[in-house]
């Protein structure tokens, strides 16, 4: 029994009793039952400056340790302000909870809007708008059958986020009940028939290439994977969700499908296999790179048909769909394979083209200066600019979970708020960023301060929107809206009490992040600051079909 315990703690317990130790949110005037919970058992709630904040740093502690977490809202402005962050976790498969009050029930009119302070006639209706699942509850029960329900969508398979809205007068009711344990729901397996056509078009395809996404980072099956690879002989790539995947691996493509050497090599091949991807349009040049004449995905979720053909199709979890088709490869005397090419000097191709490249030879030494200077065990959040771009699709990731990139949705301003997600759990993290983003979420900064969160911001100053000043450039648009005036970085930091580095030139970058890491691992947020214009890279748009 949980005598003594609110609805909004009986919420909060049942997300700590299943591995939630940190939500995120602001306190408001519909929401303060969330507030007033006392609880060894609930997750800690890390109080931000803006809602938006609270499901970015949701969103990135899913993607750095695959534990869902929550957004808690109070009702009307402050929900609307969680919608763009909730539409990149959802588009990216972060399965982000927004728990948010409603207005009371013992206030509204039967027959609908009536002036309520924070009042909307269907609050839930915004992500739903995603394709996500609302839940608006009326009662006890409803509140915490509607949090049962959003944890099991937030597991998966495929991990969905969804919205649980509770009237304010019921989030404060006593709960006397207990507070419920969820048993796992079983995976989906696969239709035995479609592993069958899958092993039978592996079986006549002599040369396969493998491309690896969020999935298996999901479903823990990175080593099925790597088993298949070396099995069939194929060269893996994996998209931006699953950077890090097979690490150091002889048959990792550790390069973008932007660039020209690596669309040959899929050009080369016979057979394309996504595993657990939704094979977007950021990853594949809106469908339009060079693919094999036949294609298969093992994954799930329903928008890959509709990105590409596939000759063959299976819808399974992933772990139990290569569990399955490493048993019909099996009984086909599938065994091992040759690699059909060799791919272990193509990363270091790809780098001393760029390198001896003017326009770009600065952006691979950025890069470099980025993989010396950040520790392994650290994370790191690519914003929506162009030093990020570099990072996100150039950097060596040595383990799954370490690089989040913003190209679900595409949303500005996402590295420095998602940092705090991460941070909060005490995972060191490194924000990439333009000069542009971090104005999106500056007063997070505070939060940094207060939380004594171990994050650095790294900003690469051109002095405005440098993707879209390209943009205009390359289109022919006259430039304007792209130039911005910056603050003086290092009495921004003061204000917070943040010690800012600046560094002059890109050599200096890795020694500057080292030292910020230290101050990290004090409980020291560090800001460092590299004043430069770089050349936009090939994965994105503007340089795809050059």
């Amino acid at each position: 029994m949980s005598a003594g315990l609110s609805v909004a703690g009986a919420m909060l317990e049942l997300l700590g009793r299943h591995g939630t130790t940190r939500v995120f949110g602001i306190p408001g005037v519909h929401n303060l039952p969330f507030w007033d919970v006392d609880s060894d058992i609930a997750p800690r709630i890390i109080g931000v400056r803006h809602e938006q904040a609270a499901g970015y740093a949701a969103d990135a502690l899913y993607r750095a340790t695959g534990v869902p977490s929550a957004a808690l809202l109070t009702s009307g402005p402050g929900t609307a302000n969680v919608v763009t962050a909730f539409g990149e976790a959802f588009i990216s498969g972060s399965p982000v909870i927004v728990m948010a009050s409603e207005v009371g029930q013992a206030l509204r009119h039967p027959r609908g809007h009536r002036g309520i302070l924070h009042e909307m006639p269907d609050q839930g209706a915004m992500f739903e708008a995603f394709g996500a699942t609302a839940r608006s509850a009326r009662n006890r029960q409803d509140a915490i059958a509607s949090t049962v329900l959003a944890l099991r969508d937030a597991w998966g398979p495929p991990p969905q986020g969804s919205y649980v809205g509770v009237p304010t007068d019921v989030l404060g009711e006593e709960w006397t009940a207990a507070v419920p344990h969820i048993p796992r729901l079983p995976s989906q397996g696969a239709d035995p028939h479609e592993i069958a056509n899958l092993a039978e078009l592996l079986q006549t395809s002599q040369r396969v290439v493998l491309w690896l996404g969020a999935g298996v980072i999901a479903a823990d099956a990175e080593e099925q994977a790597r088993a298949l690879a070396h099995r069939l002989g194929a060269p893996v790539l994996t998209s931006y969700a699953g950077r890090g995947l097979l690490a150091g691996d002889p048959l990792l493509v550790d390069a973008p499908v932007h660039e020209p050497e690596v669309d040959a090599l899929l050009g080369d091949a016979d057979l394309l296999l996504v595993i657990g991807s939704g094979f977007d349009a950021m990853n594949t040049k809106n469908w339009r790179m060079t693919l094999p004449p036949r294609r298969a995905a093992l994954t799930l979720g329903e928008v890959i048909e509709r990105t590409t053909d596939f000759d063959v199709l299976v819808a399974a979890d992933v772990s139990l769909g290569l569990s399955d088709l490493a048993q019909e490869l099996d009984e086909r005397s599938v065994i091992h394979r040759e690699p059909w090419t060799d791919v272990s000097g193509l990363r270091a191709a790809v780098l001393a083209r760029l390198a001896a490249d003017p326009r770009t030879a600065e952006a691979v030494a950025w890069v470099e200066q980025v993989g010396r200077g950040w520790p392994a065990e650290g994370a790191v959040i690519c914003d929506m600019a162009v030093g990020a771009y570099w990072i996100g699709g150039y950097s060596s990731q040595p383990r799954p979970r370490r690089l989040m990139h913003a190209v679900g949705w595409g949303t500005l301003g996402y590295a420095l708020p998602a940092a705090m997600g991460p941070a909060a759990v005490g995972i060191p993290t490194l924000a990439v960023c333009g000069d542009g983003g971090p104005m999106f979420a500056l007063g997070e900064l505070a939060t940094m301060a207060q939380e004594s969160l171990p994050v650095t911001v790294l900003i690469v100053d051109d002095a405005g929107y440098g993707m879209l000043r390209y943009d205009q450039q390359v289109f022919g648009h006259p430039e304007r809206g792209v130039d911005l005036a910056v603050p003086e970085w290092r009495s921004l930091g003061q204000a917070f009490g943040i010690t800012v580095e600046t560094v002059s030139d890109v050599a200096s970058v890795g020694a500057a992040l080292q030292r910020a890491h230290e101050a990290n691992l004090r409980g020291e947020p560090r800001m460092v600051i590299w004043s430069a214009t770089l050349f936009p890279p090939k994965t994105q748009s503007p340089r795809w079909f050059e």
